[in-house]
């Protein structure tokens, strides 16, 4: 089909707002999935879409589906794009419908067990829902954190708990679909023409599905020398009927490869694994059958610990990534009484370069998964991916099947589906969806669809196949180490890292920038992918581009989930630089710099009024073993601080050197927008200083500063030949070793609820989380609860993205301030200025019952000393802030 018409395009823009986006950035990275395919395959379809719309409610599906209808535009659902067959890809371009919005949790009924959610609902959301209901899923998908209700029942997929549960089709109650002209509710046996479907008969909008009661699950780990031991112990537990809840294997290659990867060797890497778990109210009666049967097919039953290790880690598969840096995967479906020799053939075909890992499903087949590690930078990658095909292909032989059909597969539909219900899915399909404009390309091969777009991809999958046949096994995966370097102009740990991005979507879950503004390159798989794009030749590295690296905070929540463990922040740090190099930055950022260079501060202001912060009272040494930095933000905006951390540290006898005038920025905004020259220059200039004044121990209050001077400063010393032998200390540490030490007498009991804030650099970067709880808790009279996002999972403030998104930061503060509220906090302390200043501001902005101040103000107040409130101030400074920053952009610049 050719580009939208200006027609269509103003009719989207007309129907979806700023949810409707035409920009080729965008359409690039909504138009694949996890799947790394060989430009021969890629290049017979059209996988770019024309436009991507998020639908925020069922009319506005229904009104895009009559839209879609009259101009015959292909429609491509999509809900976390998590799986590898292509399901949520274009096969001949249109819309993508992003269902990320739809994302509530429409009711739950604890008596009936059920649920009903929209399509976007992500499982681990759901579960975390269920959970306060005290309820769970029945089943759900390893790839949780990520993955889509609808995505899953579209894919018809198997996982965690599918021992006991099956296939999630057998848990579905009912769907709601919108087919062009009609919305209707699809239960019994019309389920079959939506499960596992990839919405070719019907865009889902709500799902109920059947869930069980919340339990613990207890996870046991048995290890058997072979896989013939392994799955002969999975029969004997099948005649038994035990109670097990969900059934995983992992083969010695799979443990060997991931724990490699992620550089932990805690598992036996010579041994085949199953890990067994059931509901802890069935322990009795599931425990004796599994040692017996363990035992008697000599396994060996691993330590509990080793078992909640394992079981913890059952959302993780990708870790082994890290070492292709890319991944084929092959997932069929096998009779346990085969899966053994399935296996046999595979790992002895392979010589241990596949990995597979597996979950059984009922108790009489097993969902396997094969990974072949490779490198689609490299000519070989085809062969490696004809390869992959050997395995999906000879699964036949021993009673087994594809996994799914999705895009690339639909040739084997007649197998797969039987022909009765071909039959009925194409006569129900021509009824529904006559001009095809539901997903085309999925599941129907041209066969039986009069106008599949599939012709030449299904040439090109033969061909891969013919490819395993021609050529032996051993080329194909020998070529993988070929010799030669790869070329790239990016850095090293950023140029493999994009190739090694699972894609897995895990990031876009917790990623702050996403959250507020959801769309694919806001997140940093888009921004992995577009970099990816850049370094194979398919884009150009331009404004979109840029753009789209600038949005994040820094916040790091991306990496606790990373399922490769990969440095993101760092590297998008890393990427600031090579941004300033291609001839682009962000205005914003320029202004600062500025503004730092030329004065000294953020602000621009005289920087001799720093000084103003350290009440007169406080005598401070010129020259000093400890010296003791407020920052820009606590300086000017928050003064509050430095006025409190000087009269404690003289009440605690703790002389400290302050620099005055003569503190500058600690350089955290000129390495935020790649200033590489003014960061080294700023860098020379405060570690001459530091030196000079005597320095040793550098006290800070501010996290952004605390993570410069600990991260960036090394690093820049060392490159420029300097000694940097400070040590680097943040106030909250040092307030709880002076109250351990009793050097903090309190005077006054400060009652009421008080929760924390936990700063992204003082908690994700430095680590520091239980320091300042411990102050807290320490302060007579204060009753003390966490937030629901807290320590590594905290929230970010949201306030770097200033720079960028001015929405993402009262989205993101206004998430923040509503947990507090939640919990019915009367103080949320914060320890960092730019934190405290935000969520002060929001806090007043909404009128909320929750007061932030920083703990400083609290433990001042303790000790009866006077506290002021920075709030006046800091209204005024955050409405600069917004007069500064609201026209900033990314520009071409002559850097």
């Amino acid at each position: 089909m050719p580009a939208l018409t200006p027609e269509i395009k103003a009719a989207l823009t007309a129907l979806f707002g700023d949810r409707a986006r035409f920009n080729k950035v965008e359409r690039i990275v909504y138009s694949h999935d996890m799947g790394a395919l060989p430009d021969s395959i890629r290049k017979a379809i059209a996988p770019v879409p024309d436009a991507v719309v998020q639908p925020v409610s069922d009319e506005e599906v229904v009104a895009l589906l009559k839209l879609a209808e009259a101009h015959a535009l292909p429609l491509v659902p999509r809900g976390a794009a998590s799986s590898a067959y292509g399901g949520a890809v274009p096969a001949a371009s249109g819309v993508v419908v992003d269902f990320t919005r739809m994302n509530r949790i429409l009711r739950v009924d604890r008596d009936h067990q059920t649920v009903t959610v929209e399509p976007g609902v992500v499982w681990q959301d759901l579960q975390n829902s269920l959970a306060q209901s005290g309820l769970a899923p029945r089943l759900y998908p390893t790839s949780a954190p990520s993955s889509t209700v609808a995505g899953w029942v579209a894919q018809g997929g198997s996982g965690v708990g599918s021992y006991e549960y099956g296939f999630i089709g057998r848990n579905v109650l009912s769907v709601k679909v919108a087919v062009p002209g009609s919305v209707t509710e699809v239960s019994g046996e019309d389920l079959k023409l939506v499960d596992a479907m990839e919405g070719i008969t019907g865009l889902i909008l709500e799902v109920t599905l059947a869930v069980r009661k919340l339990s613990q699950d207890v996870p046991v780990l048995a290890a058997f020398p072979n896989r013939e031991t392994l799955f002969g112990a999975l029969e004997d537990l099948r005649e038994k009927q035990t109670g097990l809840w969900s059934v995983s294997v992992a083969t010695p290659t799979m443990v060997a490869m991931k724990q490699k990867a992620s550089n932990h060797h805690d598992l036996p890497e010579d041994r085949y694994l199953a890990l067994m778990v059931f509901p802890a109210g069935r322990e009795a009666l599931v425990m004796p059958s599994l040692k017996a049967a363990v035992i008697a097919r000599n396994g060996e039953l691993l330590s509990p610990a080793q078992a909640e290790k394992e079981w913890d880690e059952r959302f993780y598969p990708m870790r082994l990534k890290k070492l292709g840096p890319s991944v084929i995967s092959s997932e069929v479906i096998v009779p346990l009484h085969r899966a053994a020799d399935f296996l046999k053939e595979a790992e002895d075909r392979f010589s241990g370069e596949i990995a597979f890992e597996g979950t059984m499903v009922g108790s009489g087949e097993v969902t396997l998964l094969g990974f072949i590690l490779a490198d689609e930078r490299r000519k070989s990658f085809s062969l490696a991916y004809s390869s992959a095909l050997v395995v999906m292909d000879s699964v036949r032989k021993y009673g087994g099947r594809l996994y799914s059909l999705g895009m690339y597969f639909t040739d084997d539909a007649p197998a797969l589906l039987g022909p009765q219900l071909l039959a009925r899915l194409v006569q129900h399909k021509e009824a529904v969806d006559p001009k095809r404009v539901l997903n085309p390309g999925k599941i129907l091969p041209p066969s039986v669809d009069r106008v599949s777009p599939l012709s030449m991809l299904n040439a090109a999958v033969k061909v891969a196949r013919v490819g395993k046949s021609v050529l032996s096994m051993a080329s194909n995966l020998l070529a993988r180490f070929e010799s030669g370097e790869h070329e790239s102009d990016l850095p090293d740990g950023v140029a493999e890292d994009s190739f090694a991005c699972a894609q897995c979507g895990y990031c876009r879950s917790v990623c702050t920038a996403f959250d507020a503004v959801p769309w694919e390159t806001s997140s940093p798989r888009g921004k992995w992918y577009l970099l990816k794009e850049y370094q194979k030749g398919n884009i150009p590295f331009d404004a979109e581009v840029a753009d789209a690296l600038y949005a994040c905070t820094t916040c790091k929540r991306c990496e606790t989930v990373c399922q490769l463990q990969m440095p993101i922040a760092e590297e998008w740090m890393h990427m600031r630089s090579v941004v300033g190099e291609k001839g682009f930055e962000l205005s914003g950022l320029d202004l600062i710099r500025h503004n730092v260079v030329e004065k000294g501060n953020f602000w621009g202001l005289p920087n001799e009024t720093r000084k103003n912060c350290i009440p007169s009272t406080v005598k401070t040494l010129d020259n000093g073993p400890v010296g003791y930095w407020p920052g820009c933000w606590a300086s000017f905006v928050m003064s509050n601080m430095p006025t409190n951390i000087s009269r404690i540290l003289q009440k605690a006898g703790q002389e400290f050197v302050y620099l005055g005038e003569q503190e500058t920025c600690c350089g955290l905004y000129h390495a935020l927008g790649g200033y590489t020259r003014e960061l080294g220059e700023t860098v020379k200039k405060n570690i001459d200083l530091f030196h000079e004044r005597g320095i040793k121990t550098l006290l800070l209050a501010c996290p952004g500063c605390h993570a410069t001077f600990t991260e960036t400063y090394p690093e820049v010393a060392r490159h420029l030949g300097l000694n940097w032998d400070i040590k680097v200390k943040h106030v909250t540490v040092l307030l709880d070793e002076m109250i351990r030490e009793g050097r903090l007498p309190f005077e006054k009991s400060l009652d009421g609820l008080y929760t924390y804030h936990d700063s992204c650099h003082l908690g994700r970067w430095a680590g520091i989380y239980e320091q300042p709880r411990d102050v807290i808790k320490a302060i007579p009279g204060v009753t003390y609860q966490d937030m629901a996002h807290n320590r590594e999972d905290g929230f970010c403030c949201g306030l770097v993205a200033a720079f960028n998104s001015l929405p993402t930061v009262a989205h993101t503060g206004a998430k923040r301030v509503a947990e507090a509220e939640e919990i019915k906090a009367d103080v949320m302390i914060t320890a960092c200025a730019g934190c405290g200043s935000q969520l002060n501001a929001t806090s007043r902005a909404m009128g909320a019952r929750v007061r932030q101040r920083d703990i400083t103000d609290v433990v001042a107040e303790a000790l009866g000393l006077e506290v002021q409130d920075p709030s006046e101030t800091v209204g005024a400074f955050m409405g600069k802030a917004v007069e500064l920053l609201k026209d900033s952009k990314v520009r071409a610049t002559a850097r």
